[in-house]
């Protein structure tokens, strides 16, 4: 074997496990998986947008999710799944807001959007640093 292609086989073998072992995060975009189920009072809340936003907003994206009809969710940054590793504030809003309208009148629903449905107002935190498959957003 030429010294060419020994090197280039080097490469090839060292320079992926190399990145894979310096990425931050729990994968190799430095982002954590973030998945579960949104509810209040012990019911899922179908729906509704969820953002994570950064302490670090400098250095890390926002994340965000809408639930589906059982409160589930996945976390993603535009279209990578995910959650960037550190402290976040998490607040909600009705997606049928944007166009000025309302998803749901149910009175948990407008519970939740009362007491989080805003970045600045929101009680609630999360440090992400592992992946979280199995969440549950408990916004009582």
């Amino acid at each position: 074997m030429s010294n060419y292609a020994h090197s280039l086989k080097y490469l090839l073998v060292i320079v992926p496990m190399a990145f894979a072992f310096t990425a931050c995060g729990g994968n190799s975009s430095g982002l954590y998986e973030v998945k579960g189920r949104l509810t209040h009072d012990g019911q899922p809340i179908p729906e509704m947008m969820i953002y994570f936003i950064p302490e670090d907003t400098g250095n890390n994206p926002e994340s965000y999710a809408t639930t589906d009809a059982e409160g589930r969710f996945e976390m993603k940054v535009v279209n990578t799944p995910g959650v960037a590793p550190g402290k976040h504030t998490v607040y909600v809003q009705d997606p049928a807001a944007v166009q000025g309208g309302q998803t749901s009148t149910d009175a948990g629903y407008l519970a939740v959007l009362e007491k989080y449905g805003a970045e600045e107002t929101s009680p609630y935190t999360i440090t992400v640093e592992e992946d979280l498959p199995d969440l549950e957003l408990k916004l009582d």
